[in-house]
Parts: structure tokens; C-alpha cells; sequence
């Protein structure tokens, strides 16, 4: 399977203004972490100035005391220096994390509410990278490579202007070093940027073969299919390796490159310097000073440009972060329905953009308190349009409408009025408890208890810890959807979707009891799996390539011996044993 779109990336731009944006709030704390590393990188400055005084002191014969006295200045800038950068650099990093916290919690809310079609066509694990793998290279830039990025910066502005007062001539000489780190580092961003961006889709690319091969193991069992994925996914393994390969081998001409410009650039000060020794009025300790300068930048210079390195990586998941933001329309003002009726006029719907309709121009009224079972073969499109009825998705042409409103706007703030439930079965962390409190998180126990007994769940008073047992992976397929279905009866919507609701949890008694509560007294939609409740449904509508093509009673639609429903009805139906008595 192979994806045709993949989600958003913001340009720098964009990027640039989402940070603003999130730390606009903390302008103050950030601006105070700014001006203590600024101090800090300051009061640094001191040291090699001091050193070179010492030097022209020992030279002239200075007592003791002077000596001692330039002593103390050097151990206390120092010590002032490194409490201004641990302080400055503590702030920026909470400052730093708080706003990214904001942001991850930003692009989680805006993960949740991009509209299934576009994340399904994407793949799933283009979203769960970004929320990972992303925030993970974002965090480790926030917490070790912005803070040293800007310490390095200011440290190396204020030795050059430390430089530049010592001698004007001895900055010259230092400044032999810039073009050669400049080149390196230009040519270092243009082949890198285009490799991380490459690395981060194809390591999302990777997840993806991984994540289809572990949900469909047992149909790739089924097909002895098991070579073919494992050769896909070594293949995009393969080639997010060679991608990070040349990552690296950027990375190491970079480092190359900086090293062979330090050599220079303190080559030239020192010529330069004794030069100026021998030749002019420049003192040993102005030398001794100059060297200790320019040596002193080895390492925020080294900090700062292979910083860019982390930065790089950190601004390609900023990108892909934001991307997601830009995904997502504010979330739609919610409106009270009136009433629990269906009306869909004309609605198609498609998943790509220029793909094929999963629904054409359908047309659907279902009256309140109905219950109609949407039935068909795989790919007719019953799950389609269960999903456009809960308002989960919203028709490309047409309208789907709920008690007179937008169904993907019906409810109020707290809870959708129509609720959706999937043959997919999650088994979310925490007690049983914290699982059905997920639908109403005001919910007392003996709320809880009496939706677990509502849909059959009996099970739980053989609990020993009850509601505040842990869910593993002992609870079966059954008794998951038993909880997924209470959830429903917490949430207490007009409307219920059930899409295929039994068709992991087998066919037992159990569970169509437990379906048979929740539908009670409200609209009911239910995407047959198996045909138990069609005998009692109001209405059955049957679809082929996203069509309607039949609709009626169970009664109604049995009676035309050509029906698509009643082929499918008797596909279905289990062959007589030829022993039960039947002809």
C-alpha cells in the first residue's frame, strides 16, 4: 500500500511565526535568560584580559599583592560568569519547554481534528512521527543547543570586540579564519537541509511498513505474505540509513572544515602578535591576551556552527510540527440540534483530492428514534457514510444534517450530539474506570457500574480491584467492546453510530444484548457486520460503489428474489448441518 499525500510542512517562515507566537506569553522571562547569558559571556571577557595583565606584571617584577589581587578578579569573573550562564540558561530552558509544551499540545488538539480521510490517506504513522519522533529532536534542540547556541553567540561577539581593543591589527588576523568557516558552513546547509527533510519522510515512510505489516500479521500470515513486507520494510530502512549515511558524511566535512579554520586563524594571531612584539610596542601580555582570545572562541565557534547541526534537525521537525497546525480549521462552533432526525441530501464524499467517491450523491432521511442498518459488500461505502452521519467527516459535495444542523457541528462544548463506535477496539492505559470516564469525566462509580450492567458486562464483579482494575491484555475483543459500548451510554447521545460493532468481539448472545441497550430510545445507525438486528431495524439500506441501491424493511427486501440484500443475506446465513432436521 503506498500513500498518495503526505501532511503539511511549514517553511521557516511559518515556523518562525509559531514560536512567536507561543512565546509571546513569556516575552519577559525570556528576555531577562537573554540578558543573563549576555552578562555572563561579559564578565568572561574579563579572564583573558586579566591573564594577559598578569603576564605583563610578572615580566615587570609586580609584588605579590598585585599579583594576588589580579588573581582574585580572574576567580571572580569566572565565578560570576558561570552563575550567570547557569541562571540564564536554567530560564531560557523552562521558558523554552514551557512554550514547546504549549505547541505539542497545540498539534496534538489539531492531530485529533484533521479529517480522517486526509490522515488515512497520509498514513497514520506520518502524524504519530510528528508528535514522537519530531517533538523528541525539537525538545533535545530546546534543552541543550539554543541555550549553548546563544551562549556561544555572545561569547563570540564579545571577544571580538575584546580583540579589536586589544589591537585592530591582531581581529585582522583572527578574521582570516571567517572565510573559511562561512564556505564550510554554507555548503555544510545546503547539503544538509535537503537530507533531514529527506531522513524525517523517509523515516516516517518506514514507520508506516511497520505499523501495516504488525495490525494486518494475521492476514499477511494468511497470504504467506511475510517476505514481501519484511522486504518493504527493509528497503525503506535501507534507505532512511543511506539518508542518514549522508547526513553524517556532511556532518564530518563540516567539522573538517572548522578545525582547519581554528588552525589558521590562531596561526595567524600568533605571527601577527610576536610580529608586532618584536617589531612594534605591543606587549607579551597584549599577545599572551590575543591568543587566549582567539583560543577561547575554539569552542563556541565549534558550539555555535556545529549547533546548526541539532538546529537543522530541530527546525525540520518544527516544520512538519506546524504543518499540522496549518491542517486544521478552528474548530466549528457547535450547535444544539432539534431533535434526533437524519437528513442527507446529495452528499459525496472522497478521500483524496481528484480520487474516487466512497459516496455518490446520496440521499437519506431517517426518521428520530429509528434504527437503520447500513448494509453491503466491503467497499460499498456503509462505513463512509457512518463516518459523514457522526459528523466525523464532512461530505465533499452536499449536506449531512442532524436535527436541522451540520452534523460534524451538532452538540454543545462538552459533547458531540452524535457519537460513533468502531469495529476498532483501543485499549487505552489506565483503570476501567479512567477508560469509561473518557465519555463523561463527571461520571460517579455507580454511574460507571450501572452502564457496565446495562451492556452485559458482568464480568467486572469477578474483578478483583473492580473499576479500578488496570486494563490488560487478558480483557478479550468482547469485553473491550462491551466497554467502547458503555462509553456510549455515558456519553448519552441523540444519535449512535455503530460501525460493524461485533466484529471483532464475535458473535456471541452478549453482546448483541449490549447493542440492543445502547440503540434503545435513540437514532440508531448500524453498519451490519452480521445480520441479527435486521429483523428488528426500521429501515435497511443496502450500498454498492457508494450508491443506494436498495432500502426498505427486513420484510420489504427479502420479498424481491433478485435483491442484493437477500444475496447477501443468504451468503451469509451458515449452511444447514444435514443432520438439524431440515430439508
Amino acid at each position: 500500500m503506498t500513500h498518495s499525500t503526505t501532511l503539511r510542512i511549514a517553511d521557516a517562515s511559518q515556523s518562525w511565526r509559531e514560536i512567536a507566537r507561543v512565546l509571546r506569553p513569556r516575552r519577559l522571562a525570556f528576555a531577562g535568560a537573554v540578558v543573563l547569558l549576555l552578562a555572563g559571556s561579559a564578565a568572561a571577557l574579563v579572564i583573558p584580559a586579566a591573564l594577559g595583565a598578569v603576564v605583563d606584571a610578572v615580566i615587570a617584577a609586580a609584588s605579590l599583592g598585585h599579583l594576588a589581587l589580579w588573581g582574585a578578579l580572574i576567580a571572580a569573573a569566572g565565578l560570576a560568569s558561570a552563575l550567570l550562564m547557569r541562571f540564564g540558561g536554567s530560564l531560557l530552558v523552562s521558558v523554552l519547554q514551557s512554550a514547546l509544551a504549549e505547541l505539542r499540545e497545540d498539534v496534538l488538539s489539531a492531530a485529533l481534528r484533521i479529517d480522517a480521510g486526509i490522515v488515512e490517506d497520509a498514513g497514520a504513522s506520518d502524524v504519530l512521527s510528528r508528535v514522537t519522533s519530531d517533538v523528541e529532536a525539537i525538545t533535545a534542540a530546546v534543552s541543550d543547543v539554543v541555550p549553548q547556541f546563544l551562549r556561544a553567540l555572545f561569547t563570540i561577539a564579545l571577544t571580538m570586540v575584546g580583540l579589536a581593543a586589544l589591537d585592530l591589527r591582531l581581529a585582522a588576523a583572527a578574521l582570516i579564519a571567517v572565510p573559511i568557516q562561512a564556505i564550510t558552513t554554507a555548503r555544510f546547509l545546503r547539503r544538509s537541509r535537503p537530507l533531514y527533510r529527506r531522513l524525517r519522510r523517509e523515516e516516517a515512510e518506514r514507520n508506516q511498513a511497520v505499523i501495516e505489516a504488525v495490525r494486518g500479521a494475521e492476514t499477511v500470515a494468511a497470504h504467506l505474505a511475510h517476505r514481501r513486507h519484511l522486504a518493504r520494510i527493509a528497503h525503506r530502512s535501507h534507505r532512511a540509513i543511506e539518508t542518514g549515511r549522508g547526513a553524517g558524511r556532511a556532518r564530518n566535512a563540516f567539522f573538517v572544515g572548522l578545525n582547519l579554520a581554528e588552525y589558521l586563524g590562531l596561526s595567524a594571531v600568533l605571527a601577527v602578535g610576536c610580529w608586532l612584539a618584536v617589531t612594534q610596542d605591543l606587549t607579551a601580555g597584549a599577545v599572551t591576551a590575543a591568543t587566549l582570545f582567539f583560543h577561547r572562541l575554539f569552542d563556541p565557534i565549534g558550539a555555535l556552527l556545529s549547533g546548526i547541526d541539532d538546529l537543522q534537525r530541530g527546525g525540520a521537525g518544527l516544520g512538519r510540527l506546524v504543518g499540522v497546525l496549518q491542517m486544521t480549521k478552528p474548530a466549528p462552533e457547535r450547535q444544539l440540534p432539534q431533535g434526533g432526525s437524519i437528513t442527507i441530501r446529495g452528499a459525496s464524499f472522497s478521500y483524496a483530492a481528484g480520487g474516487a467517491a466512497a459516496l455518490d450523491a446520496v440521499e437519506l432521511t431517517l426518521a428520530e428514534g429509528s434504527t437503520t442498518l447500513l448494509v453491503g459488500a466491503s467497499g460499498s461505502g456503509k462505513s463512509t457514510l457512518a463516518r459523514l452521519i457522526a459528523g466525523v467527516c464532512d461530505p465533499t459535495i452536499g449536506s449531512v444534517r442532524l436535527g436541522g444542523v451540520p452534523a460534524r457541528h451538532a452538540g454543545d462544548e462538552r459533547r458531540r450530539s452524535a457519537v460513533l463506535a468502531t469495529q476498532e477496539l483501543h485499549r487505552f492505559g489506565g483503570s476501567i474506570a479512567e477508560n469509561l470516564r473518557l465519555a463523561a469525566p463527571d461520571a460517579t462509580d455507580d454511574a460507571l457500574r450501572q452502564a457496565l450492567a446495562t451492556v452485559g458486562a458482568s464480568w467486572l464483579d469477578d474483578l478483583p480491584h473492580g473499576l479500578a482494575t488496570m486494563l490488560t491484555s487478558e480483557l478479550d475483543d468482547a469485553r473491550l467492546q462491551q466497554l467502547a459500548l458503555a462509553r456510549v451510554l455515558l456519553a448519552d447521545p441523540l444519535v449512535v453510530v455503530l460501525d460493524e460493532p461485533s466484529a471483532h468481539g464475535g458473535a456471541g448472545h452478549a453482546l448483541d444484548v449490549a447493542i440492543a441497550a445502547v440503540v434503545r430510545d435513540r437514532t440508531a445507525v448500524i453498519v451490519a457486520h452480521r445480520f441479527a438486528q435486521a429483523e428488528q431495524a426500521d429501515t435497511i439500506v443496502v450500498l454498492e460503489h457508494g450508491r443506494i441501491v436498495e432500502q426498505g424493511t427486513h420484510a420489504t427486501l427479502m420479498r424481491e428474489p433478485a435483491g442484493i440484500y437477500r444475496r447477501l443475506r443468504d451468503t451469509a446465513r451458515p449452511p444447514a448441518h444435514p443432520d438439524d432436521g431440515r430439508a
